[in-house]
């Protein structure tokens, strides 16, 4: 079996109200990614949080490779979480989480 690739992004979130948890961030891109391509893309994106700061936004977020492109669209069509009014911006790729933390702090 050929092993899959994964990617980290990181991703600033802004917002406008209160701070968005950690779980209702994860559940809202993938709820966008049911609704933009469906269970099975949202099945092999295989999306994790590795990190997310929920004072200034900052976090990244691991998923396949090959559905790398599916989850950054879906993470910039969301415009509210919960109360809290939000826009998606992707920083930076990386194939390592280590080069990512070293440019996010």
């Amino acid at each position: 079996m050929k092993m899959e690739k994964k990617r980290h992004l990181l991703f600033k979130l802004h917002r406008l109200g209160p701070p968005v948890i950690e779980r209702h961030l994860v559940s809202a891109i993938r709820s966008s990614l049911h609704t933009l391509y469906g269970e099975v893309c949202v099945a092999t994106s295989k999306l994790y949080l590795d990190e997310y700061d929920s004072t200034n936004g900052e976090g990244i977020l691991q998923c396949n490779l090959e559905n790398l492109n599916e989850v950054v669209a879906a993470a910039c069509m969301l415009s509210r979480i919960e109360e809290t009014e939000v826009s998606f911006q992707p920083l930076k790729l990386s194939g390592s989480l280590r080069s990512l933390k070293q440019t996010s702090h």
